[in-house]
């Protein structure tokens, strides 16, 4: 028979084993876990270097320091030149870094390098949380199991033979708790400021869809992989009742609007990991699916306008959404998909107003000669129609004015064009222009333009104008050289012009632009880059070429006043264009929300039917 000496020492060897064991086990866990910690900051950190458009260091500083709680923040370029080194002082957990140096996760700062920008950061995450969870627990598991096993075999009164019912065993017991233990430390680092940075960055709050940001990068890829012999199919829904519903019923009711139309969206079997959802701004959602058959593409629509009909008739409301559906071959630079998808978006809605109704109409737009969709102009033969136009000169001219917001802003009326035809019939704008490009006939509609603006301008003395160069235009030299001789010809009409050009058409020659833009200001003409942010190009590009005024892409300013990730944008790319003269301008403004929250954020001038529509001038 065993002494008791020799089992009460047997229980506290077992007892101690268990206490190490589950230490051990913990340690390791939660070792990996605060690794984790640091690559996220590290892939974080790493992604807005990548993504920086402003070559500012203060502002690059600024946006990390606010971005995270860093206890330790050093950025310098890679020869070693410091720019910005902050320090706080952070709790000493000695025990802590003793057990994660054990694991080769030592307590020291990270560095992050990006040679495309000349920085680097080093950075130390703020772990004060994961660590004094470490300590807490680590004396836990040690005298858990030590109590667990010793106090039985001392509390048992005579120490009976038999015994009803054994606690579990020392070892089993912090096995078991290990797991749950290590849970612990998952809180503090899935609500980290990494990983908030993330989700704010890449996804949207409300819906948990990854956002335009993610888009364009997904795009990027899709481009590297792109076959110009298959078709892709560009979808964009847009919840044009949003803003009837905030102003209706509340945001609250809004924001489920928009999460069961996200939800609806999601229940597409056209969905897969190569074709995700994303929602690209308040009000539009897309979907790029790589490849699809034209019969895959009517499935499509059928089955998207099915579920559109049903949910309107579920709420009750007028309508649901709009769609563009726009078909093209693989390879289309984003900024001319983005553009093709804003034509049918118009065109879906002018096939609304002509039902005199709230419908969920949808417009499907291809880069092909045949317009495949279903339009009053599909059977009419376009080479004729532009000739029309083109020998009566039926074109006419609107006036739409930008708003100025402060006393010093300098703002013009930009001039709108309408086609008609020789039976006076309107013609759909963007269609009819994409028509001219395609038989080639768009340089001499844009010098049409052009003639007929001259006139105007000198029909109204003492006013700015604003006129629209299409990307095409803009990269074609026989157009520029004759642009240049008509300027220099009228050189007291010259400087009361304001050429706008989009960012994606500037993009595309740089050389060229650069050249355009030069000339321009020669002549006393001033620059406008519309549609900016819509592409991907660093601030550096707009340095570079010196224009006059940017005007923010529609997708940023439509109800910004929901929008946080575009106030944030609008606002840093405002402090931004003035610090290198640049006015900036917001167009599509349709609220009082909107004008307000625009007037918040410094914009100098706005222009949108709130204000005034298109109209002809007297």
């Amino acid at each position: 028979m065993k002494s008791p000496s020799f089992v009460a020492l047997s229980h506290w060897t077992a007892a101690l084993v268990s206490a190490l064991l589950a230490l051990w086990l913990f340690w390791f866990a939660a070792a990996q876990q605060i690794h984790s910690l640091y690559q996220l900051h590290y892939s974080a950190i790493q992604q807005m270097l990548a993504s920086d458009l402003t070559g500012d260091t203060k502002i690059l500083t600024r946006q990390l320091s606010s971005s995270f709680d860093l206890p330790y923040l050093k950025v310098s370029q890679l020869d070693g030149v410091v720019l910005h080194e902050q320090s706080n002082t952070m709790a000493d957990y000695a025990l802590s870094s003793w057990i994660l140096t054990q694991f080769d996760r030592p307590l020291t700062p990270a560095l992050v390098q990006d040679q495309a920008h000349n920085l680097q950061v080093e950075f130390l995450p703020q772990l004060s949380e994961q660590l004094r969870t470490l300590e807490l627990f680590s004396l836990f598991l040690f005298f858990g199991p030590l109590l667990l096993g010793v106090l039985p075999y001392y509390l048992q009164p005579g120490r009976p033979k038999k015994q009803k019912a054994l606690p579990p065993h020392p070892i089993e017991a912090a096995v078991q708790q290990a797991p749950a233990l290590v849970q612990a430390l998952q809180p503090q680092s899935t609500t980290s400021g990494t990983d908030y940075l993330l989700e704010l960055a890449l996804y949207d709050q409300l819906t948990s869809l990854p956002n335009r940001q993610q888009f364009v990068r997904y795009y990027e890829q899709q481009l590297k992989a792109a076959n110009a012999v298959h078709q892709s199919v560009f979808l964009v829904v847009r919840c044009h009742s949003l803003a009837q519903i905030n102003h209706k019923q509340g945001y609250l009711a809004g924001d489920l609007y928009i999460k069961e139309m996200a939800d609806l969206l999601k229940q597409l079997p056209q969905l897969s990991d190569e074709s995700p959802l994303f929602r690209l701004n308040n009000t539009d959602f897309c979907v790029l699916f790589v490849q699809m058959a034209p019969e895959q593409t009517q499935e499509l629509i059928a089955l998207l306008q099915q579920n559109l009909d049903s949910y309107q008739q579920q709420k009750q409301l007028d309508s649901v959404a709009l769609t563009a559906v726009v078909q093209v071959a693989q390879g289309k630079p984003l900024g001319e998909l983005l553009a093709m998808a804003d034509t049918a978006l118009s065109l879906a809605k002018t096939k609304q107003s002509r039902a005199n109704k709230q419908t969920n109409l949808w417009y499907l737009l291809t880069d092909s000669q045949e317009q495949t969709a279903e339009s009053s102009f599909s059977t009419k033969n376009w080479r004729h129609l532009i000739d029309e136009v083109l020998q009566g000169q039926r074109i006419s001219l609107l006036a739409q004015p930008i708003q100025p917001l402060n006393k010093t802003s300098k703002t013009y009326s930009e001039l709108l064009v309408r086609f008609r035809s020789s039976e006076d019939q309107l013609l759909p704008t963007a269609l009819f222009l994409d028509r001219a490009q395609k038989l080639d006939k768009l340089i001499e509609i844009e010098q049409l333009i052009v003639e007929q603006a001259l006139i105007l301008i000198a029909n109204h003395p003492g006013q700015i104008f604003g006129l629209n160069l299409s990307a095409h235009a803009v990269q074609d030299e026989a157009f520029i050289s004759y642009l240049e001789r008509r300027l220099a010809k009228e050189t007291e009409l010259a400087p009361r012009l304001v050429f706008e050009i989009s960012e994606w058409g500037l993009q595309q020659n740089l050389k060229l632009s650069k050249r355009l833009i030069d000339m321009l200001h020669q002549y006393g003409s001033r620059v406008t880059v519309e549609k900016f942010g819509a592409g991907i190009t660093s601030f550096k590009f707009f340095r570079d070429l010196k224009p006059d005024f940017v005007k923010m892409d529609s997708s940023y300013t439509r109800q910004i006043e929901e929008d946080k990730n575009n106030q944030y944008f609008v606002r840093l790319m405002v402090d931004l264009a003035h610090r290198i003269g640049v006015a900036v301008f917001a167009e599509n403004v349709e609220t009082a929300a909107e004008k307000q929250m625009l007037e918040s954020l410094l914009i100098d001038g706005i222009q949108g039917y709130f204000l005034s529509k298109p109209a002809p001038l007297e």
